[in-house]
């Protein structure tokens, strides 16, 4: 081997391991990026799922609240209850519905798969959230009338 060549090896091997290494950890780092992304994914699902539960729960106590002061006569559901019972079950067999598949498919699922179940979780918590807001709203006008009506009938 002539000097010039082995000149030249000694510098392009240690550039070449220098750039196989780059490479190499370059390599990990987005590999560990992608699973890092995977796990936020699932536990914002996991997460998501159990405080939309939670919420739909809260509904249910809610609306029974509501259709309690709203009944005329005992043993006789108040106007549009069944509605709403079966709504919030609907709802829940659902969810049930969605956590059986991440339960099942997570594994395989992809991260656009997992980012759209993310997203639609977040938009039905909103979406429960308005409606809660507006239940509340309702059942403190509610509250207030019957109160008004009960001190009219009082001073009569």
């Amino acid at each position: 081997m002539n000097p010039v060549s082995s000149v030249a090896l000694a510098v392009w091997l240690p550039a070449v391991a220098a750039l196989c290494v780059i490479a190499g950890l370059s390599a990990i780092v987005l590999i560990m990026h992608r699973q890092s992304r995977r796990r936020r994914a699932l536990r914002a699902l996991h997460r998501g799922a159990d405080e939309l539960e939670h919420d739909l729960k809260e509904c249910r106590t809610r609306l029974e609240r509501a259709h309690a002061s709203m009944n005329v006569a005992p043993g006789v559901p108040a106007a549009g209850e069944a509605d709403a019972h079966a709504a919030i079950d609907a709802a829940l067999r659902e969810l049930l519905a969605h956590r059986l598949w991440l339960r099942d498919h997570a594994d395989v699922a992809g991260q656009r798969e997992l980012d759209t179940a993310v997203s639609a979780l977040d938009k039905a918590r909103d979406s429960l959230s308005e409606q809660l807001a507006k239940l509340d709203s309702a059942q403190r006008e509610l509250e207030t009338a019957v109160r008004e009506k009960i001190e009219d009938l009082a001073q009569r």
